[in-house]
C-alpha cells in the first residue's frame, strides 16, 4: 500500500528525501515496507560507472531510510505527530553492518522494529533494529536511537541539556 496520504505534511524530509515506495506492515511494534531501488535519485544517477563499482543503493540512502521508517513508526505507530509539534532525532546508531551490496533494480523490503520505548521528562526514547532484504540477503541491519520531543522540549534536546 502507498504510505499515508497525509505523511507529507507528517514528515520531518521532503519526498525526494523518503526513499520507501510501500508500506506493508505500519502499528506500535514498528514498520515494514518496500523500496523501488530504481527510484533512488540523485544519489544513485551520480555513481560514477567504473569496472567493479557497479551502481548499487548507497549507503547513506539506507542509512536515511532508518529516518524515514522512524518517522512512520513515531507518527503512525506512538502517536507523536509532527503537525501537534513532535520532531524527531537520531541519538545513536550502533552494531552497523553492510553484509552484502543492495543492487540498482530488485526490490529491497525493510523493517524497523521498535525493541523499547521509553518516556522520560516529556521525550520518548526508541531503540530500534532495523533489517533490509533484498533477494533473500542481507544488506543493512543497524541498531539505533532516536528520540522524539515536543516543542518545549526540542531546543534543550538540541543544546544537549536534561
Amino acid at each position: 500500500m502507498p504510505l499515508p496520504p497525509d505523511f507529507r505534511s507528517e514528515c520531518l524530509y521532503g519526498p525526494d528525501a523518503w526513499f520507501l515506495h510501500d508500506v506493508l506492515q505500519l502499528d506500535a511494534d514498528g514498520v515494514e515496507g518496500m523500496v523501488d531501488t530504481t527510484r533512488l535519485g540523485s544519489l544513485v544517477d551520480a555513481q560514477v560507472p567504473l569496472r567493479g563499482h557497479p551502481r548499487h543503493v548507497p549507503g547513506a540512502v539506507m542509512v536515511q531510510l532508518t529516518g524515514t521508517l522512524g518517522n512512520l513508526h513515531a507518527v503512525y505507530g506512538l502517536g507523536l505527530r509532527v503537525s501537534e509539534g513532535w520532531v524527531g532525532f537520531g541519538t545513536h546508531v550502533k552494531a552497523v553492518r553492510f553484509p552484502s551490496l543492495g543492487r540498482i533494480g530488485p526490490p529491497m523490503s525493510v523493517s524497523a522494529r521498535a525493541t523499547r520505548v521509553r518516556v522520560l521528562r516529556g521525550r520518548h526514547f526508541v531503540d530500534y533494529a532495523f533489517r533490509y532484504e533484498q533477494d533473500g540477503r542481507l544488506v543493512y541491519e543497524s541498531e539505533q536511537t532516536a528520540v522524539y520531543v515536543r516543542g518545549e522540549h526540542a531546543e534543550e534536546t538540541l543544546r544537549g541539556g536534561g
